[in-house]
């Protein structure tokens, strides 16, 4: 099952509203009404029903939701421990999918080097165990098939050349920066995914906030309920908030800005590049190069040991799936996917059944930032202010596929309310 959106919404259309408050200052917000939220969709489900679905649920993020779905129904199963050699083919599986969803961006930078970064990012799944559009790679314990030898050195030999090509996009989105329409600066929190050694990781098992670049709390995924509310709990545009400032001072954001801004890289190249970042607009354009060439970097060191320890004989990809049990509870499974952090809730019985489930998305999140940017854009005189309303929205990125539309074709609705 899956959810097509342009059965519901024009993909290609948006819709801003600006309202006045009590003092008549214009404020606007990019209307998520047309979005449906699809968490009910899992409910009353057994586990396994519900692994299938996610895989299926959204057809411009599949990988991440079938990672955050898989991760909270491995804590909600009696495999929980994972093998080190199937736990780095979901994490392959994941760098593609970020590589491959921020390549399609660079296609109008530079189309050579985008067309190399979605060449090597199918690599990349196909080498994971998912070579069609949709994810089947991951099921609870593991993964339903080892990597194949020959794909990971066929991936290997195309890295070089795809870390080239990221390098050159990165020296272009820095020369681009001067040219953007709307501030990146935001009052709230970042929110991204860290390592057990506490350093930036979109496949990370820990969340980090910080504001203003320093570091306000770290927490696991089982705390994320107590750590993170919702203002308009299951509404489209639920206002989520980090629980101990409260919804106003609580407001966050997620994705490429906010995955650079919690703390340093772990790779050479993108360390250097993010520091440049820093020093400048600190744009999400740029970030998402940024990122691509992390991943890009870190992909080397995967297949080494991915090859390294296939050649060891180490082949324990999952434990046979009917004897996988769950137990009653609740779980939370996270990813920082390309739009950043995906949270899947799930709450089961002793039979294996979702009693209930909460996702949240990353546009979900990021709705009061894109508000924020938003308002600013109407600030804009007639000239420029369509394509501030634009950049607003490439900037926070929401999951639809007007966010990828070309310079002035997006078709925007700007209602006024009184």
């Amino acid at each position: 099952m899956k959810i097509n959106l342009d059965e519901i919404i024009d993909p290609m259309q948006g819709r801003v509203v600006i309202t006045p408050d009590s003092r008549g200052q214009a404020h606007a917000h990019f209307d998520l009404q047309g979005l449906p939220r699809i968490d009910g969709m899992l409910v009353g489900k057994s586990a396994l029903e519900a692994l299938k679905m996610t895989e299926h649920l959204c057809g411009i993020c599949p990988v991440a939701h079938h990672l955050a779905g898989i991760r909270a129904l491995d804590a909600l199963s009696s495999n929980s421990e994972i093998s080190q050699v199937a736990e780095l083919t979901r994490r392959l599986l994941h760098y593609g999918s970020v590589v491959e969803t921020h390549s399609l961006r660079f296609l109008r930078q530079d189309r050579d080097s985008g067309v190399t970064l979605k060449k090597v990012s199918k690599q990349m799944l196909v080498a994971a165990g998912s070579p069609g559009h949709f994810p089947v790679t991951a099921v609870p314990g593991g993964v339903r098939n080892l990597p194949n030898i020959e794909d990971l050195i066929k991936l290997q030999e195309e890295l070089p050349a795809a870390l080239a090509s990221a390098e050159k996009l990165c020296e272009l989105a820095f020369n681009q920066q001067s040219h953007t329409e709307v501030s990146s600066q935001f009052a709230g929190a970042d929110l991204a995914l860290i390592n057990e050694d506490a350093n930036p990781d979109i496949f990370g098992n820990r969340v980090r906030a910080a504001r203003a670049g320093s570091i306000w709390k770290e927490f696991d995924f089982e705390e994320w309920n107590q750590q993170v509310a919702e203002e308009n709990p299951g509404e489209p545009a639920p206002r989520p908030y980090l629980s101990a400032w409260g919804p106003v001072q609580g407001r966050y954001r997620v994705g490429p800005v906010a995955q650079l801004s919690v703390g340093v890289l772990p790779s050479e190249l993108a360390s250097t590049a993010q520091e440049h970042w820093l020093a400048g607009s600190r744009d999400a354009a740029s970030a998402r190069v940024i990122i691509t060439l992390h991943v890009l970097e870190k992909t080397v060191e995967l297949i080494s040991e991915l090859l390294r320890l296939l050649e060891l004989g180490e082949l324990e990809g999952c434990p046979p799936q009917e004897q996988v049990r769950f137990q009653e509870g609740v779980a939370t499974g996270l990813v920082d996917g390309p739009r950043g952090l995906l949270a899947h809730t799930y709450r089961s019985d002793s039979q294996g059944i979702i009693t209930a489930a909460t996702i949240l998305t990353p546009t979900a999140q990021n709705e009061p930032w894109l508000a924020d940017l938003l308002t600013q854009a109407i600030g804009r005189d007639d000239t420029g202010r369509q394509a501030a309303l634009e950049q607003s929205i490439r900037e926070a990125d929401p999951c639809l596929p007007l966010s990828s539309a070309p310079e002035g074709q997006m078709g925007l609705r700007v209602d006024t309310q009184h």
